[in-house]
């Protein structure tokens, strides 16, 4: 059994968004009770609703079953891409809310903080000026930089 969302949405504009259970060896959903009491309530005075579920990061357009359950159609879940991991780690890196953008923002400004502070220190702890250290240098100035910029971008909420 598996959690997932739902949605089931009705033609005159209605969104009901919840959770429902999974049983992946029928291809069945159930709905909770209370949502199960809803949509009886209203198909007396609404047309039927489009149910969709996000199983595994994809959305399914759920059939109606004859138990009241819903069903995944065939082939569904087969065709379901899975990301590799590091495009799930980015994805889930990339704010979505304004709360989440400015959180970015600031943890942006921590790492410039960080980049500055490890330049000065860097630059007072170095006695040869060779290649190799004059671009360690240049690449905490230019994290300093980027990350700093990042940061005030982000703060105002993208």
């Amino acid at each position: 059994m598996e959690i997932i969302d739902i949605r089931v949405e009705y033609a005159s504009g209605m969104t009901i968004a919840d959770r429902a259970a999974l049983l992946p060896d029928l291809g069945e959903v159930c709905l909770p009770e209370r949502l199960a009491v809803l949509l009886r309530e209203f198909s007396m005075t609404e047309a039927p609703p489009r149910v969709s579920a996000t199983i595994r990061g994809r959305t399914v357009t759920l059939d109606q079953g004859v138990d009241g359950n819903f069903i995944i159609p065939e082939g569904a879940l087969e065709s379901a891409p899975v990301p590799v991991w590091w495009l799930r780690v980015l994805q889930a890196s990339i704010p979505q809310t304004k709360d989440q953008w400015q959180q970015f923002g600031r943890f942006m400004h921590t790492l410039s903080a960080a980049s500055l502070i490890g330049a000065i220190g860097f630059w007072h702890s170095t006695s040869s000026w060779t290649a190799s250290n004059i671009l360690s240098e240049v690449n905490l100035l230019l994290a300093f930089v980027i990350t700093y910029y990042e940061g005030m971008v982000s703060m105002k909420g993208a």
